[in-house]
């Protein structure tokens, strides 16, 4: 009867093919993992970064354009609210400071959308509906600046 260090000595070429065999399935696991995680992240940093666009757009046209009798407010009101909701949910899957500025600009839109509409007697534009447009124009812009950063990290 062999010695155990004999058998490993007679089969010391399949016992190496097999370590090597399993550090190789480890280490195509974990890259596999890491590249489809990564890839989703960058999915969705671009799918926000799009939507902050969109949001931008809601909100200059509430800023700039006097809304008529029959206009698409409403569309425009809820267009805001769909970008918004979006960029807060999928920043929430992202890693980094992406989750809070998301959240961020969600509650900002939240408390400071329906001011931008704000005018006086002349028509103008109250200071509160300038102060929303600034804040909610500083808003996208943080969150925007938080999504590039962890597209950056990415590998």
């Amino acid at each position: 009867m062999a010695t155990i260090r004999e058998q490993i000595h007679r089969n010391a070429v399949a016992l190496i093919s097999l370590v090597i065999a399993v550090g190789s399935l480890a280490y195509n696991t974990w890259r596999n993992e890491t590249t489809e995680a990564q890839r989703n992240t960058r999915h969705a940093s671009f799918r926000v970064l799009e939507s902050l666009g969109e949001l931008q757009q809601v909100a200059d046209y509430h800023y700039y354009f006097v809304e008529n009798e029959g206009s698409d407010d409403g569309e425009q009101w809820l267009r805001g609210w769909g970008q918004v909701t979006l960029v807060r949910d999928l920043t929430m899957v992202m890693p980094g400071t992406a989750p809070e500025a998301g959240l961020a600009i969600y509650q900002l839109w939240e408390s400071r959308f329906s001011q931008l509409d704000d005018r006086d007697s002349q028509g103008r534009r109250t200071p509160q509906a300038m102060e929303a447009k600034d804040e909610i124009i500083q808003g996208i812009e943080d969150t925007r600046t938080a999504v590039i950063r962890v597209l950056r990290s990415l590998e």
